[in-house]
C-alpha cells in the first residue's frame, strides 16, 4: 500500500506544477522604432542646417566682393583746397595756358587734344571732374559736349607723345587721372599725368622739357 500511496503523491505534486502559473518578469522597456522617412527627414534638416566648405568659400567671397565694389563706388577725390584756390571744377571752363599774353586753350582736335583753341566752342569746353579716388587733387577733363550722350562719357587721357588724346572714361585707367598742382594761392596750377607735368610750348603740348607748365581756368559761361 505504501507504494501506490507514494505514486498517487507523486501524480499529484506534478499535476499541481502543471497547472500553476509561473510569474513572468516585466519586459524591459524598449524606444519605439524610427520610420525609414522620419530618419531620412532629419538627416537632411542636419545637412541642410551645416554649411558646407564650398557653400562658406562663395558667401564670404561674394560679401568681399560686394564690400570692395561698394568701396570703390563710394570713392571720390578731395578738390575742396582747389576750389578755395580758385580753380573751377565741376562746371565748364577754358584750361588756358596763364601769364603768356595769348589765348590758348585746351582744345579736342582731330589730332589728339591740345592747346589749340583760341576762343569758346563746344571743342574747347572743359570740365575737370573729381576722379573716383581716395587721393586728393586729382581729377577727371571730361569736355561737356563729348559728355552728353548715354554711356560712360570721354575723358582726356595722357599719352607718351606730345598732344593728349580723347578716350572712353574708364575706371581706374591711369592715364585718365590728372593731378591739379596748385602753384601758390594765385589759382593757377599744373596738370600732372601719367606721363609728367604738361609742358605748353608757342601752343603745342611738348616732350622737350621747355615751354610753360602754368595753367588756369576760366569759366566758360563768363
Amino acid at each position: 500500500m505504501r507504494t501506490i500511496i507514494t505514486g498517487a503523491a507523486a501524480l499529484a505534486l506534478l499535476s499541481a506544477c502543471a497547472n500553476a502559473t509561473p510569474t513572468a518578469s516585466a519586459p524591459a522597456a524598449s524606444t519605439a522604432p524610427t520610420s525609414p522617412a522620419a530618419a531620412i527627414a532629419t538627416e537632411m534638416a542636419t545637412a541642410a542646417a551645416t554649411p558646407t566648405k564650398a557653400a562658406t568659400k562663395a558667401a564670404t567671397k561674394t560679401a568681399t566682393k560686394t564690400a570692395t565694389k561698394a568701396a570703390t563706388r563710394a570713392a571720390t577725390s578731395d578738390l575742396s583746397q582747389l576750389e578755395r584756390l580758385g580753380i573751377d571744377v565741376g562746371e565748364g571752363v577754358l584750361i588756358d595756358v596763364a601769364d603768356d599774353g595769348e589765348d590758348r586753350y585746351l582744345q579736342v582736335g582731330r589730332n589728339g587734344v591740345d592747346f589749340t583753341g583760341t576762343s569758346r566752342t563746344d571743342s574747347t569746353m572743359m570740365a575737370l571732374k573729381a576722379a573716383p579716388v581716395s587721393a586728393k587733387n586729382r581729377v577727371l577733363i571730361k569736355p561737356p559736349f563729348f559728355n552728353e550722350d548715354l554711356g560712360k562719357g570721354s575723358c582726356v587721357a595722357d599719352t607718351k607723345g606730345a598732344a593728349l588724346a580723347l578716350e572712353t572714361c574708364q575706371a581706374g585707367r591711369a592715364a585718365q587721372i590728372w593731378t591739379v598742382v596748385p602753384g601758390g594761392d594765385s589759382g593757377q596750377f599744373e596738370l600732372k599725368g601719367a606721363y609728367g607735368i604738361v609742358t605748353v610750348d608757342n601752343g603745342r603740348i611738348t616732350t622737350g622739357g621747355s615751354g610753360r607748365t602754368g595753367l588756369q581756368t576760366i569759366p566758360f559761361s563768363s
